[in-house]
């Protein structure tokens, strides 16, 4: 069970994951190698799964963000979330409840290659019922951790 220390550095860390061990601990006011030891805790637990970059996609070809609505016969899922993941410019995958089966979001440096790249090998697969693509204009927010306020005194 995380406690208000846990969730302080997770929120610290979800902001800067270079932030130093002596820059938390000052920062939460706890010894930088509690700091050592916690953030060794989550990762051992599993809480961590990885440090990692977070990349601008504007610096790269690959800068239109599609979302799309899968819906699949259920006696397929299996192969064809085993295909989902293996698509080189899908990002992410998330079975749903409704309406559709699967969410997915990719990246893609035109609308040709959404065409060719993912929708027609895609609707090919046996089990694929519809899909509807989701075009996006911009990011008006993007964030990887709910980074709550947190009171270490319990004020």
């Amino acid at each position: 069970m995380l406690d208000k220390v846990d969730n302080a550095i997770l929120n610290e860390l979800a902001k800067d994951g270079r932030t130093s061990m002596a820059d938390l601990g000052k920062k939460l006011d706890i010894a930088p190698s509690t700091v050592f030891k916690r953030i060794e805790k989550l990762r051992s637990t599993g809480i961590i799964q990885r440090f990692t970059i977070v990349v601008n996609p504007e610096f790269f070809k690959n800068s239109i963000i599609v979302f799309l609505s899968i819906s699949v016969d259920p006696l397929q899922k299996p192969e064809i979330e085993k295909f989902l993941l293996k698509m080189d410019h899908i990002l992410e995958v998330y079975e749903t409840l409704e309406p559709d089966d699967f969410l997915a979001k990719a990246r893609v440096h035109e609308i040709a290659q959404l065409k060719t790249g993912i929708l027609i090998p895609l609707s090919e697969l046996t089990g694929v019922r519809d899909i509807k693509p989701i075009l996006t204009v911009k990011k008006v927010k993007e964030q990887f951790w709910n980074t709550e306020e947190y009171d270490l005194n319990g004020n």
